[in-house]
């Protein structure tokens, strides 16, 4: 800050400007009319508090760059679409078309003198259409090519590298346009995300992405499971009914839907002809899957992590893309209307964030929520531990309840009291918002998200122990086949329940609150339920796809339907959000709970059926086997009698099979998260310290101008026919002409000033 009665300094920045960029009519001149007009002349920029950029804000490294910028994006919108359009018509040689095409070879050499990145960079930021870019980016090249052939002739490892890299730039341009054009429901994320916010379109995005990953288990154990084993299948003796599609027993168990129908005998057709071990292609397929899963995990939790958390454009809320930018490349009508009303909504989230933080309570008023809090947290544990002992005592008894009833439909007891459960609960989870009343809506999401994880992942830990320690242990059957026909009847019996309370129950509620209690009005929707189901279901996929192959498809139907059917009803049976929030964050945290617990309990899971449990004698590509892990044994030891593959025994028994490495491996992750989680903490310190900067510089600001206005004040008193004769001029002039006037009066005060301050 400024001294009262000083003035430190007043920066001018003093500019030249080229011969032809003054031809625009919108720019700011200072120059009168009358006045001879020098292609030297000196732009003397006027001070005000409006000027600092985003740009000046985070840093100061790019200003050489947006100096080199500058000088040619002004007269790129006029100057390109004239040098296009006189290229078209060539033959009428005019004073102005010359002087046009004069414009638009200074724009191709401005261009040409730049690095590729800045090249590319700067006609990207031009408010052109699509074509009119590539056009110019086309132009340019060929100046280019000509000039290095005329100039200079690279040499042969700069040309290979050269092309090398605009290959690899044209092949990532290419596969990035083919992936968005085969990207699923991109218009209608965008129609959700425009009504009803970020917060909405979270659960669908993560619906999306989890559809993704159940495409790519599918197709794997597809390609190495059920292919070979569809070559050497018998003929199934069973006679359908219909009803194995809600039990899937009966003409199910034989087809390689599940783990009991495939051979334990290597597959080779020929006897010349390659063989295929079926053993090894199981567990190495569903043991890739898991891994492909569990770095993709890893993957995009650190993407999420580094776009929603270290980047600095988050903790300044991304006022500056919000408002001061335009994708010039919309130009349908509806595509418009769409974009500015995702724009709106964005803005309305920052609004309403900041006004929430900004809320204060009263140590009364903290220490009732606090105790409100306390209470719901006691309540619902108290709801979810009553939970988890009626599963627990259900299936306990579930095989004795099944031996003495005959009934198909006795199977389908213990998955319809579940999904009750999962139904029931998290509704009256949802009613504790009316008793803490948080004043974050994200803070309500993440409470509801972790007592629901809590609630679901102790069933499904209750289920996994009754299966290994029940189940496996006690039936004379297959166990893994039952197993199996469990899981699919779990993940059944939660798609119908799903299906029904989206078709029925949010529309009866829909009914209530608009007909019958018009208080209640429309629903808002439950973020943390939805995404709690889609987590549950992916669980129950994780650990019965050892069990049952199929699981991956059959749960890439159910979310494909759960989509349109969530969406149909979202548009119809509820209201945006009232209070707006922003949920960049939130994708973040969900896969974060599918990581953990969720997938860390399906590897501790598999890890004890593999290592510990004995596999079935009857059935299964590992009947006759101590334990499932044997295999790998058997092919280990298989391997080390062969010289050349010794180097894969080596990988495993000081990799795969050494707990030091993962004990390595475990470290190396934790470092690198609390190394993200310093550069996050340094961001967060460095943003702050920057708006104070910039406050800070917007009082001094304020401070010169004032100090201005009271000298021009000075000078207006102590000259007052002066001032008085160049307002009769500015009135003869009009209106058009008093801007223009403005500013060499301007220069000439500021002129004075300096002359009688030269400290100044």
């Amino acid at each position: 800050m400024l001294s009262g009665g000083q003035v430190n300094e007043i920066i001018v920045e003093v500019e030249h400007v080229p011969s032809g960029i003054q031809s625009h009519p919108s720019s700011s001149q200072i120059v009168p009319e009358k006045t001879p007009v020098n292609s030297n002349s000196i732009l003397v920029s006027s001070i005000s508090d409006s000027d600092v950029t985003d740009s000046q804000i985070f840093s100061n490294r790019n200003d050489k760059k947006g100096k080199q910028l500058l000088q040619f994006a002004t007269p790129l919108k006029e100057s390109f679409a004239l040098t296009l359009h006189n290229s078209e018509n060539t033959g009428l040689d005019t004073p102005h078309t010359s002087h046009e095409n004069i414009q638009g070879q200074k724009l191709i050499e401005s261009l040409i003198t730049m690095t590729s990145r800045d090249r590319i960079k700067a006609i990207r930021n031009q408010p052109r259409t699509m074509e009119e870019k590539r056009n110019l980016r086309k132009m340019v090249d060929k100046e280019k090519s000509k000039k290095s052939r005329r100039i200079l002739e690279l040499n042969c490892c700069a040309q290979c590298l050269n092309s090398i890299s605009l290959a690899y730039r044209r092949f990532k341009n290419n596969l990035s346009e083919l992936l968005n054009s085969i990207s699923l429901w991109q218009k209608t994320l965008k129609v959700i995300g425009g009504k009803f916010g970020t917060s909405v379109l979270s659960y669908f995005n993560f619906l999306r992405w989890l559809l993704k990953f159940n495409i790519f288990s599918f197709i794997v154990t597809f390609s190495f499971i059920i292919i070979p084993q569809l070559t050497v299948m018998e003929k199934n003796h069973l006679q359908f009914t219909g009803l194995e599609f809600l039990t899937g027993a009966g003409y199910f168990t034989n087809t390689v839907m599940y783990y009991g129908f495939y051979t334990n005998s290597t597959i080779q057709h020929d006897n010349s002809g390659a063989s295929y071990n079926m053993q090894l292609a199981y567990i190495f397929t569903i043991g890739g899957c898991l891994v492909v899963c569990f770095f993709s995990l890893l993957f995009s939790m650190a993407r999420y992590f580094r776009n929603n958390f270290i980047n600095p454009h988050i903790y300044s809320r991304g006022i500056a893309k919000l408002i001061f930018c335009w994708d010039f490349t919309v130009t349908h009508e509806s595509a418009v209307k769409l974009k500015q009303k995702n724009l709106s909504t964005e803005i309305r989230e920052n609004l309403s964030e900041i006004l929430q933080e900004n809320v204060k309570l009263t140590f009364n008023q903290q220490f009732i929520r606090f105790s409100a809090h306390v209470a719901a947290w006691v309540v619902s544990s108290g709801v979810a531990i009553t939970c988890c002992a009626a599963v627990y005592y259900l299936a306990e008894n579930n095989l004795q309840f099944l031996a003495n009833h005959s009934n198909p439909g006795a199977v389908l007891l213990l998955p319809f009291v579940v999904s009750c459960i999962n139904l029931v609960v998290p509704r009256f989870y949802s009613m504790f918002r009316l008793v803490e009343r948080y004043e974050m809506p994200r803070h309500e999401v993440y409470t509801l998200l972790i007592r629901n994880i809590f609630l679901k992942i102790s069933i499904i830990g209750i289920l996994c122990y009754y299966w290994l320690n029940t189940v496996a242990l006690n039936s004379e059957e297959c166990w893994e086949t039952l197993i199996g026909q469990e899981i699919y009847r779990l993940l059944l019996m939660d798609f119908v329940f799903s299906l029904a309370d989206s078709l029925l129950g949010e529309f009866l509620r829909r009914i209530i609150g608009m007909r019958l209690i018009t208080s209640l009005g429309l629903q808002e929707f439950d973020i943390a339920r939805n995404v709690l189901e889609l987590i549950y279901a992916q669980t129950l996929v994780w650990i019965g796809t050892f069990f049952c192959p199929l699981l991956p498809f059959i749960q890439m139907i159910t979310l494909f339907i759960m989509f349109y059917v969530k969406n149909i009803s979202l548009m119809m049976n509820f209201q945006p959000p009232s209070k707006a929030w922003r949920a960049s964050q939130m994708m973040t945290f969900f896969i974060f709970l599918l990581f953990f617990p969720s997938f860390t309990g399906v590897l501790c899971t598999l890890a004890i059926t593999i290592w510990r449990l004995k596999p079935s004698a009857d059935c299964g590509p590992f009947r006759g086997l101590s334990f499932f892990i044997e295999s790998i044994y058997r092919w280990i030891n298989t391997l080390n009698q062969t010289p050349s593959y010794l180097w894969v025994v080596w990988i495993y028994q000081n990799l795969i099979g050494s707990v030091h490495f993962f004990f390595i491996l475990t470290l190396i992750v934790l470092i690198i998260t609390y190394l993200y989680w310093q550069i996050t903490e340094g961001r967060k310190i460095m943003i702050r310290l920057l708006h104070e900067q910039i406050i800070n510089e917007g009082k001094d600001k304020m401070f010169l101008i004032d100090k201005l206005i009271k000298l021009q004040g000075m000078e207006k008193r102590a000259n007052p026919t002066l001032f008085t004769l160049e307002r009769r001029d500015l009135e003869q002039w009009g209106p058009q002409r008093v801007r223009q006037h403005d500013a060499p009066r301007d220069l000439r005060f500021r002129q004075s000033f300096q002359e009688d301050n030269p400290k100044a």
